[in-house]
């Protein structure tokens, strides 16, 4: 009967020490957001339009504009902070997948080319990777502010503005 306790005794500890040596997985995208203050204003905005779990799935790189652009933003992102007006949280959520690509992108895989991306928006944007800074999006595009930080499902990289998508308008033909 002591060598069974001996041997569970052992048994445990050994898996104790296994899993403290375990290194601890990466935080995923949004984790990664709300745990770094530069992220504050996007975490919330994140939170207050039900998107969090956009940013948890799938192998995703997200240019994340800083407080310091939001807060720059022209008309301010207040509205986008609450969620509280259903036309306001339909547009806000359309911005926040603009800025989301699949893939693993970085500013390093990204320079020297242009390269078309499709948004989880389900847009098509264009990342001039010839600027310096990097560009992302067009006319009210943002240019790449930082060197990407990774998180487990993806990578963030810091923008200085919030990209507003350009639709082209087109009229639809006259019925005859």
């Amino acid at each position: 009967m002591k060598k069974i306790g001996a041997f569970l005794s052992a048994l445990s500890l050994l898996a104790f020490s296994a899993v403290m040596a375990a290194p601890a997985s990466a935080a995923d995208v949004y984790e990664t957001l709300k745990g770094d203050p530069q992220f504050s204003l996007l975490a919330r905005m994140i939170e207050a339009n039900d998107l969090k779990f956009r940013y948890t799935q799938g192998t995703i790189t997200v240019f994340a504009p800083t407080d310091a652009a939001l807060r720059a933003q022209p008309g301010g992102v207040d509205d986008m902070l609450t969620g509280d007006n259903p036309s306001g949280k339909e547009n806000a959520r359309a911005l926040l997948l603009y800025s989301i690509v699949s893939g693993r992108h970085t500013p390093e895989t990204l320079g020297g080319k242009v390269t078309e991306a499709t948004t989880l928006q389900r847009g098509k944007v264009r990342i001039d990777g010839t600027r310096d800074p990097i560009r992302y999006g067009g006319e009210f595009g943002a240019n790449v502010a930082g060197a990407a930080i990774s998180a487990s499902n993806g990578n963030i990289i810091p923008i200085d503005a919030l990209p507003i998508p350009v639709f082209e308008e087109t009229t639809p033909p006259q019925a005859q």
